[in-house]
């Protein structure tokens, strides 16, 4: 278990500083786990002022990846992808190192997957990590370009970088999404035309086919995506509306056709959000639970499948940029999530469900 041989802590958000501590518990159960776990992935520094849009995933070998883009400035030709490794054994984040730099370009919008076979198995000799990012060719992300590496090693090193598609404007953003029987469904979105679409592979990455759109009005983008029991796939979208609500839309053919998209009730302030079933089926909702501010940061479960999201959760209240959530489950059932914290740092926090249900909305 990634934290059985540290504490986990019970955090404060209201502090503008790093998390205040209390309530110091060694654990060996996750199931009896009732707080949560959370630091900075990195201390704020001169060198990295701007740092925003992270992903994180399970390496094979059960330690915690994140990676994000960080500079000067979004845009700047000196922004590149970074990442960080939670060591499983030590409980510690590694220094921040470069994976993807073009020289001269900017770089955005990462996104981490562990190809099929990796399950938290504890060998994963086998398996390969790709890293999904966009590299401007121009004055902003509508002319970006996607691209993508792969590493051989769990993520320690990747490869030179392969450009994905020549299209302008394409951005990934949430996690690839690998269904029950294998087919590969990834989330992208079109940063001009303000509308989200999908690709699939059935073989295991290797070609991609394009499959189903869903466009709105006003724009929907960032689709995060998961698979229900019967096979539905259910995406939740940002919204371009000044002040809009959560898109949501379903596809009952592997993505390749979807339903008329609806606005749910959850507000959204035009800012990336993410979702992830979990093991039990229960449905994880990272968002800012606010229609036009980036705070606060909430965690939302549903247990009917996104029909009702009844329990609500702060990770984040006070003033400040709380955006972009990415989620993962861990291989022992423990929630991860990692975040932009004010532009100035990546966070991280752990918790197990029941932390959620705590507070019910």
């Amino acid at each position: 278990m990634v934290f059985s041989l540290i504490s986990l802590l019970m955090f404060y958000v209201h502090d503008e500083g790093s998390a205040k501590v209390e309530d110091v518990e060694k654990v060996e159960n996750v199931e009896k786990v009732e707080k949560v776990h959370a630091e900075y992935i990195f201390d704020p520094c001169p060198a990295m002022p701007m740092n925003h849009a992270s992903t994180i995933a399970e390496m094979p070998d059960r330690d915690i990846l994140c990676a994000w883009y960080a500079g000067t400035e979004e845009g700047a030709r000196d922004v590149k992808i970074y990442a960080s490794r939670l060591d499983k054994n030590t409980g510690r984040w590694s220094e921040p190192r470069v994976i993807a730099d073009t020289p001269d370009r900017s770089e955005g919008n990462p996104v981490l997957f562990v190809s099929e076979g990796s399950g938290g198995d504890d060998d994963g000799d086998n398996e390969e990590v790709w890293l999904y990012f966009v590299t401007i060719h121009g004055l902003g992300w509508q002319m970006a370009r996607m691209k993508y590496a792969v590493s051989q090693d769990k993520g320690r090193t990747f490869g030179p970088p392969t450009l994905f598609r020549k299209n302008y404007g394409w951005m990934p953003r949430n996690h690839i999404l690998r269904l029950k029987n294998g087919t590969l469904i990834m989330p992208l979105y079109h940063e001009s035309k303000r509308y989200s679409f999908f690709m699939r592979s059935t073989d295991k990455g290797q070609t991609w086919q394009d499959a189903g759109s869903i466009v709105s009005h006003p724009g929907n983008l960032q689709p995060a995506i998961a698979e229900l029991d019967d096979g539905t796939i259910i995406a939740l979208m940002r919204t371009w509306g000044r002040r809009g609500k959560i898109w949501q839309a379903k596809s009952h053919d592997q993505g390749i056709t979807w339903s008329e998209p609806k606005e749910l009730a959850l507000p959204n302030p035009r800012s990336a959000i993410d979702m992830i079933r979990l093991k039990n089926g229960h449905l994880v909702l990272a968002f800012n639970n606010s229609e036009t501010k980036r705070t606060p940061l909430t965690i939302a479960l549903s247990e009917n499948d996104g029909e009702t999201w009844p329990y609500l959760r702060d990770i984040e209240v006070s003033e400040g940029r709380f955006s972009y959530p990415s989620l993962i489950q861990d291989s022992d059932g423990l929630i991860h999530i990692t975040y932009t914290y004010k532009r100035q740092t990546i966070k991280h926090a752990a918790f197990p469900e029941n932390w959620i249900r705590e507070k019910i909305q």
